[in-house]
């Protein structure tokens, strides 16, 4: 049967996991991100991979198809690693660095936004709907699929944080406003606390803190708004929210609802709130959408 490899690649951490082709995980790891520069990243990278395979008693040669996860700017036709603000990748060539590395498999990449989206809409076994998946972590972005199809665009299409919110100087966009790093800015600037975390914030919220209740309740209504845009364009049938942010934080998915409720004027926008759903993978779905990607391109070559 044949061995695969996938990787969900961040600034922070690589999880990567051996499976096989029917979408079973035989191990899986976290290893910390080597950033230093380009060829310590992918060495980091490599070294997860090694590790797996010497866990299951596997080779290089055994290794049919790689798939990768990869923040930032991708071509996924060349598997090139264009822009990462978190990594140190410049138009790396990492499908063709990976083949040399296992020769015998073939390599697929795309943006772990994408993936992410991919392994929430395979589990829901959507077909024919519109589907966006709509994450708030380190930062803000979105991706659409529709028909089984992502929506591309020119190539930067679904980043839904680049969005302008307030227009006074300096510009503030979705991102500026409402990602993990952007709720810590602007508590450590209201509590007057350099040290404070997204997580000590929602702590606050759950216990009441009227500071952490305005900054909470002011970052679930840029959300809301960046939503509203969406369903405004996009009119998906499902939308499903994940990030770091979201994924342990239930109450603050009901706070984006209710803003957004305040936002739609329209009676024809009745019913989008029982369009938006919690991610089910959550912070596992760009390591399942790579697998998924993985089993779809062995599928491919099976019947070539």
């Amino acid at each position: 049967m044949p061995n695969l490899l996938v990787a969900d690649i961040g600034g922070t951490k690589i999880a990567a996991a051996l499976a096989d082709v029917n979408g079973g995980i035989k191990h899986q790891i976290q290893a910390k991100s080597a950033v230093h520069d380009s060829e310590s990243m992918f060495e980091s990278l490599c070294a997860s991979f090694f590790e797996l395979l010497t866990h299951d008693g596997k080779k290089r040669e055994d290794i049919n198809v790689i798939g990768l996860g990869v923040p930032g700017k991708v071509n996924p036709e060349k598997g090139i690693a264009i822009y990462q603000n978190n990594l140190p990748w410049r138009d790396f060539p990492l499908a063709s660095r990976l083949k040399e590395v296992f020769p015998n498999a073939e390599v697929v990449i795309d943006n772990d936004v994408y993936l992410a989206a991919y392994g929430e809409w395979q589990v829901r076994n959507l077909t024919q709907e519109t589907f966006v998946y709509f994450t708030v972590s380190t930062g803000i972005s979105s991706c659409i699929i529709n028909k089984g199809e992502f929506i591309r665009g020119a190539g930067m299409a679904g980043e839904v944080g680049l969005t302008i919110l307030e227009i006074n100087h300096p510009i503030k966009t979705l991102e500026n406003l409402a990602s993990g790093p952007a709720i810590e800015a602007e508590a450590r600037g209201q509590l007057q606390d350099p040290t404070i975390t997204t997580k000590q914030v929602m702590e606050s919220y759950y216990q009441q803190d009227p500071q952490a209740i305005v900054i909470i309740k002011k970052s679930a209504k840029h959300i809301a708004h960046g939503l509203h845009q969406i369903f405004s364009i996009v009119d998906p049938h499902v939308i499903v929210i994940g990030g770091g942010v979201i994924h342990n934080q239930p109450v603050f998915l009901e706070l984006i609802r209710a803003e957004l409720r305040e936002l739609v004027q329209n009676p024809v926008q009745d019913g989008i709130f029982d369009r938006i759903h919690m991610s089910q993978y959550k912070g596992e779905a760009g390591l399942q959408g790579a697998l998924h990607l993985a089993i779809k391109h062995n599928r491919k070559s099976s019947f070539a």
